[in-house]
This record gives C-alpha cells, structure tokens and sequence, in this order.
C-alpha cells in the first residue's frame, strides 16, 4: 500500500526500527496533551472564555432547580460577584447586585440543547456550596479531559488511516494540541468542548467504516458521536453530510462514477424538498415536522433563509469579511476572542499556511488515483466534504442577512467540529507543497512552527492578564 503522506514513511521507517505499541504512544502522549491543557485551564481567569458565564449559569440553573429552571438570582449574583472581582467588565462597570432581578451576564445559553449542562450539573452538583469559581474549574478540568480524549481519537484516526506510518499519527496529534484557539476553547466551561470531542469521535468511526467496511465498532463511534455532537450544539448538524457518506461507502466498496453522486444527490434533495415545504397561496411554508426543528432546535426562519441565499451581491462582501474573521479565530485568537497571538505574524503565517496547504492538495489530487487505494481515496474526498460544507455552514450563519446594519459575523469555534479533517488536509497539503526529497523533514518543520506559535499563546494570556 502506497503511504498517504508520500516519503515520510519510507524515510523514518528505518530510522525508527524499533516499533511501538500503541498502549506505549498513549501512557505518555494522554499525559502530555491533559498537562497542556492543564495551563490553559488555570492560566486564564475565570470566566474569560466564550460565554462562559453563561454556560456554567445554565448548569448551574439545573442544580439548583431542574433542566426547566427559572433564573435563580442568588446564583446570578454570586457569578457577576465573581466577574467583578476578577475585573471581567471594564472598569467602572459594577454589576447591580441588589436589584431583586438576576444581574446582566453575558450570555443566555438556555436556548441550547440540554445535553452537556445535564452532564456538567452532575460535575458540579457535589460543589453546589463551594464558591463558583471552584465550580467553574471542576468543569474546566472536565474540558481538558475531553480535550485529551479529542487528541486521542486524532492519533486513532491517523493510525487506522495510515497504519503503516505512525510517525504521522502523532504530528498531526501533536498538530491538534498545540493549535493555540483550539485548546483555549476545549479547556474552557463551553458546551463546544463536548460537541467537538463527539464529531472527532465520529470521524474516528467514519475512518473505521471507509477502511474495514460495515463494522460495529465503526458504526458505533460515528453514528453515537455525531449523535451525541447533534444534541450538544446546532453547530454540528452538518456532519450529516459526511457520515451519510461513510455509510454508504462502508456498504458499498467498489468505485461508483462521479454522475451517480449527482443523480442520487438530487434525488435525495427532491424527496427531501417534497416532504419539508408546501407550496400555498401565503407561500412557500415548511412541514409542521420541519416547522417543529425549525422552531426548537435550528431558531432560524428556513424559508427567509433560503430566499436570502439568492441575495448574492449583498452577502457577497460579508462572505469576504467572514473568511477573514473566521480563518484567524480558528487558529490564533484566545478567551473571548479579543487576545491575538503574535499579531500580525500570527494572522499571516497561518493564511499563507492554508494558501499553501490549498495548493498542495491540488497538486496531490491528481496523484491520489494511482498512488492509493480506493478506501484511502475515500478518506481524503470525506475530509474534502467535511471542510466545505463546514465553510458554507459558516456563512449560513450570516442568512438570512438583515435589511439594515451588518449581520452577526461567525467566529472560527463553529467550524471544530471538522478540526479532525481539517488539520488533515492541512498536514497534506503541505507536504505535497514540496519537492519529493523534502517531503520527509516538512511534518516535522510544521510541528515546530505549532510549537512557536502555542508559546507565544501563552505569552500572550500573561502578557494580557498578568501585566496590564
């Protein structure tokens, strides 16, 4: 079998003779990803992460009085209690802590599913009477526990893809934990931290069924991770896309013509537009079953929605906008978003990275076909799929654009639940960048530009929160 990451395997094979275990990778690389996200989770202050205030009030609303809860002022004000003497707000803001109405704190996240706050009142029920700040690590420790769990199923993910290069599964595992948003956010009190370790669970599942088929271990992860992602956060639905088609490559292992995905792709949007809208004098409306969805679960109107898609020349700009915004809150911005790292450096570093990554896999697609089997072909187009539709999720989010002002521009959170595809083609597409005897040094370059930039994160928090 031809290696997916070309001459990185051929090269380190010999210098790495002797080979090992993968009970013996993981005693020392789960260690080293918790105790990395361990400074993150006490280096920031408390409470300064997205919404984090509002994500532990919703568990701790639950605690207090059930998943239906009303505001309990008495924790309110304890949280903005908390806030204000850990300086969250500028200064001379203080938070009303006698009104008999709870304290304005940003942000309200009741409107979310129920799932990780149900979980995280079990963490911090036992807690209930010691102060929130204790309450808000107990579930920050959770989060790194989960970010190490994330980084686990990365390596996983990378050796069931390309076993016979190991070497690989750690860079882009080591890739993954020192990407300086990512582990900002996945140690922090968020429901975005369970949502994303459930799709890279699921993408683990996915490799699984492309590579060995319709297997149950494979089912399992992908369809109970993406499950488990979907009840978490809206923000995961689109990984529907990729694990309907794991489903039916892991059925179905033979090549199938590139007309055929059209032919069934607008089948199943026909069936689907059949059975979702009614065309009535009023209008086009939605099904009371997607009416249902529409209501509870997505908050959008799907029908101003997809009118508002149409609207080309005015999203147009906004589209520009969110890929600039995007792109550089995925990698380097931390807490609220409001910390760079290494500016400008980091924003062009990491531009010019994925400039140079695009390049790369368009040069390697047109070896893909006879350098690889088809299973491993399958894995790369999944990435591919998983990527895209991530992106144009992303601007959905700006529809349907407002009359007046500028929309709410999405930050690059939303686009983790395909970090396992996404860091994927990132590491490949910077090696097909280079000539075919550079290839083997270029995993190991990236690796320590990582490393840079995760140090200058961490300059950055104490330079921010500790020297000002």
């Amino acid at each position: 079998m031809k290696p997916v990451f070309p001459a990185f395997a051929q090269h380190w094979r010999q210098a790495f003779a002797q080979p090992t275990t993968e009970w013996r990778v993981l005693r020392w690389l789960a260690p080293l990803v918790f105790l990395h996200s361990l400074i993150y989770v006490f280096l920031a202050p408390p409470w300064q992460h997205y919404d984090e205030p509002g994500h532990f009030l919703y568990a701790a609303y639950i605690v207090s009085s059930g998943i239906d809860a009303p505001d309990d002022v008495a924790i309110a004000r304890e949280v903005a209690d908390s806030m204000y003497r850990h300086q969250f707000w500028p200064p001379g803001v203080q938070p009303d802590l006698l009104s008999p109405h709870p304290p304005g704190i940003p942000t309200d996240q009741r409107h979310h599913p129920p799932l990780y706050y149900a979980l995280m009142a079990r963490v911090i029920g036992p807690l209930r009477y010691l102060p929130v700040e204790m309450q808000l690590y107990a579930g920050r420790l959770v989060s790194a526990l989960l970010m190490m769990l994330t980084v686990v199923a990365v390596w996983r993910t990378a050796q069931t893809i390309v076993p016979d290069e190991p070497r690989m599964a750690l860079v882009l595992a080591a890739m993954v934990t020192l990407t300086p948003a990512f582990v900002d956010l996945m140690s922090a009190f968020n429901s975005d931290v369970l949502m994303n370790f459930a799709a890279a669970a699921a993408f683990l599942g996915m490799a699984i069924l492309v590579r060995d088929g319709w297997r149950p271990t494979g089912l399992a992860l992908a369809v109970l991770g993406a499950s488990v992602a979907i009840l978490t956060k809206r923000t995961a639905l689109p990984i529907i896309a990729p694990l309907g088609l794991a489903l039916l490559w892991s059925v179905y292992r033979r090549p199938i013509r590139w007309w055929m995905y059209l032919l069934g792709g607008g089948i199943g949007a026909s069936l689907f537009a059949v059975s979702s809208f009614s065309l009535t004098a009023e209008g086009l409306q939605t099904q009371p079953w997607l009416a249902a969805i529409e209501r509870d679960y997505l908050r959008i109107p799907i029908v101003p929605w997809l009118v508002s898609w149409a609207d080309w020349e005015r999203a147009w700009p906004w589209y520009q906008r969110t890929i600039e915004i995007a792109h550089n809150h995925f990698w380097v911005r931390l807490a609220w978003g409001h910390i760079p790292v290494w500016p400008p450096v980091g924003d062009w570093f990491y531009a010019g990275l994925s400039l140079a990554a695009i390049i790369g896999l368009w040069r390697g697609t047109f070896s893909w076909p006879a350098t690889l089997p088809l299973w491993q072909q399958r894995w790369l187009w999944l990435c591919l799929l998983a990527v895209i539709v991530a992106w144009l999720a992303l601007f959905g989010r700006l529809h349907p654009l407002p009359l007046e002002g500028r929309p709410y521009i999405p930050r690059g959170r939303y686009l983790y639940w395909a970090m396992v595809p996404a860091i994927w083609l990132l590491a490949l597409g910077w090696q097909h960048l280079w000539p075919e005897r550079w290839r083997p040094y270029t995993p190991f370059i990236l690796v320590s530009t990582f490393a840079v930039f995760d140090v200058a994160a961490l300059i950055a928090l104490i330079t921010f929160y500790y020297q000002n």
